[in-house]
């Protein structure tokens, strides 16, 4: 007889039939085939009490035979980040597969087999909140993924619509989702949202529902800290593309039109930059432009280059230091500035900790009592 309680930092208390198991993820490989097959075969009883999340998905993995790797960004969105803990957990005569399912679905996590083992990462719904989540939300988010979906039970969620006044939203949400088929909440409004071009998120007691091109948007508000030197025009805007999760469409043949230097040696330094700031200052640079579209952003040539003007000029690295070298007689001094390109990675990362902890310092002095926050960016 299958017994077991989950409680996840002293807020919920789980007993009872187990919720319906995920879907038996596609194998790409052998190795992947055979993580399939683990994840539903019966596990030893476990116990654990006060241990940090991924510590105890570790613990299980081990106990099962498979490697569960936790995707860090997607952990840091749950209300205690990386502290989250599961304060009590009992697992008796249950697979793997049911473990994971019972756990994730009060989190808002998900999980997919990849490189021969267990990768665990957020439900888009959680992605799209942009901030990290409280416990309220991942309630709601759960209703959503347990609920089977009848008009009757949909009534019962409450809903906010950041659609234009030009259209009917609810009504258009109501006609789409009596076509697509049957499911749970979540599952029906992931179908009926994505048809419509819309998206759809969890804030509080209620649920968002807003345009993919909105979503983008605030994908772009997000502030990322990095650097960029002498590096391929392409692969930094491909890296940006991969921390904004934004597909980035590039214009065929753009990259011919534009100056090698700017395209194979591309300078940037972004600290605590939004990823919009980061295009925009790209697009002044090179001459280029972007432009949001329903899912997708596309970068191609702005108007003045297709019209055969010239690029910007491009932007030397800024200077970060200063060498002072005195002559023999000391009578004068050679002063030399230096630019970051030309100083070594390893000089580099300690200027910027130094950098940091002085500007820690300054907070600190300036605002001990203030805390600080990055709320979620408003729709345009």
């Amino acid at each position: 007889m299958k017994q077991w309680k989950l409680c996840l930092c002293l807020v919920w208390a789980y007993s009872g039939a187990a919720s319906a198991q995920a879907p038996l993820p596609v194998a790409a490989t052998a190795a992947d085939a055979d993580v399939a097959m683990a994840l539903d075969r019966k596990l030893p009883s476990l116990t654990f009490s006060d241990m940090g999340l991924s510590d105890a998905l570790a613990d299980i993995g081990r106990q099962a035979g498979v490697k569960i790797t936790v995707d860090e960004a997607s952990i840091e969105l749950l209300p205690w980040g990386a502290q989250t803990r599961l304060s009590k957990m009992t697992v008796s005569d249950a697979s793997l597969r049911e473990v994971l399912t019972q756990i994730f679905e009060q989190i808002g996590l998900t999980y997919d087999v990849r490189d021969g083992g267990v990768f665990v990462f957020a439900t888009d719904p959680l992605k799209r909140m942009n901030r990290r989540a409280t416990w309220d939300d991942l309630q709601l988010l759960q209703r959503c993924r347990e609920t089977p979906f009848t008009p009757e039970n949909f009534e019962q969620f409450k809903l906010q619509y950041r659609i234009s006044s030009k259209v009917d939203a609810a009504n258009m949400l109501e006609h789409q989702l009596t076509k697509s088929g049957r499911g749970t909440i979540a599952e029906m409004l992931e179908v009926a949202t994505a048809s419509l071009g819309w998206v759809w998120f969890p804030n509080g007691d209620h649920l968002v529902i807003r345009t993919a091109q909105a979503q983008i948007n605030n994908r772009l508000a997000r502030r990322i800290s990095a650097r960029y030197t002498n590096q391929p025009l392409a692969r930094v805007l491909l890296d940006l593309s991969e921390k904004a999760e934004t597909q980035f469409i590039l214009e065929p043949g753009m990259m011919l039109k534009l100056p090698p230097n700017i395209v194979q040696n591309y300078s940037l330094l972004l600290h605590s930059t939004s990823i919009k700031q980061a295009l925009e200052l790209i697009c002044a640079e090179t001459g280029l432009k972007y432009e949001v579209e329903r899912e997708v952003v596309r970068i191609g040539l702005s108007d003045a280059l297709q019209e055969g003007g010239k690029p910007a000029a491009v932007r030397a690295s800024p200077y970060v230091g200063k060498i002072v070298v005195p002559s023999a007689d000391g009578s004068y001094t050679l002063e030399f500035l230096v630019r970051a390109e030309e100083l070594p990675a390893d000089i580099l990362e300690s200027r910027d900790l130094m950098i940091e902890e002085l500007i820690q310092k300054m907070r600190r002095e300036l605002s001990p009592a203030t805390p600080m926050s990055s709320p979620d960016a408003p729709d345009p």
